[in-house]
């Protein structure tokens, strides 16, 4: 591996630490999160407020599935249809051959063979930034309509319920201390595990997917180095990489 792709590899990785969360569709949605403990007595509009809360928080995760959805088609958006239904066939095809190849090796068996890597011949791609700027506005967007609609909604009816215990129970302060310590202790890690998601969410830059397919055509294409660097030095425009 030369140099320059030594240190470019280091650095996506670095970014994609920083940058990117725990994927959301990892996520498994529980609704007893919501029901708060037996021995906790909370009044009744409380327990009522936590199954509004509870339907609130499912359509944000499955709102951050949807987009995480659309977020992971971002490879086969470089390339936009106006091309033509060939080309732009052949690197849908070429993006999910590139994608779904896994190196075959185990920790536990060194021995086994290595992967046979992807033929040249069967590869074309065609990358345009316009096709993914277009498509990054549109993912903006809806990122913005989420932010602004069902996380918010989850976010606010959240603080109205702080506030609704307080109001209710703060002439018992020992119930009261008791909910708020499940409140803000096991209920808010319990939620962190799906809103910190949020970090996955965010679509890289032209630069940096261009940076990934570049990396993966390293790894994972037969004799691809002068195929890598056609792709990665090609124009900012339309960029067609055709073996």
């Amino acid at each position: 591996m030369s140099n320059p792709t030594l240190k470019l590899r280091q650095k996506r990785s670095m970014m994609r630490l920083l940058n990117e969360g725990r994927s959301i569709l990892e996520y498994k949605f529980d609704p007893s999160a919501f029901v708060v403990p037996r021995w906790i007595l909370v009044p009744h509009e409380v327990r009522n407020a936590m199954v509004a809360l509870q339907y609130k928080a499912m359509v944000a995760v499955y709102g951050m599935k949807s987009l995480m959805v659309t977020r992971d088609h971002r490879y086969f958006k470089l390339c936009p249809k106006s091309t033509g239904p060939i080309i732009y066939q052949l690197h849908q095809s070429s993006m999910h051959r590139l994608l779904e190849w896994k190196e075959d090796w185990s920790f536990a068996n060194p021995t086994l063979a290595a992967a046979a890597k992807i033929p040249r011949d069967v590869l074309q791609f065609c990358v345009d930034s316009i096709a993914y700027g277009k498509f990054t506005c549109d993912y903006t967007n809806k990122i913005d309509g989420f932010m602004s609609g069902a996380f918010q909604s989850w976010r606010q009816l959240r603080i109205e319920i702080g506030h609704l215990a307080f109001r209710l129970m703060s002439h018992k302060p020992h119930e009261y201390n008791k909910w708020l310590v499940w409140w803000e202790g096991k209920f808010a890690d319990d939620m962190w595990r799906w809103e910190v998601c949020l970090e996955g969410l965010i679509l890289p830059t032209w630069e940096e997917i261009i940076d990934d397919v570049y990396l993966m055509i390293n790894d994972r294409v037969e004799n691809a180095q002068d195929l890598a660097n056609t792709f990665y030095v090609s124009t900012p425009g339309l960029a067609s990489t055709g073996l």
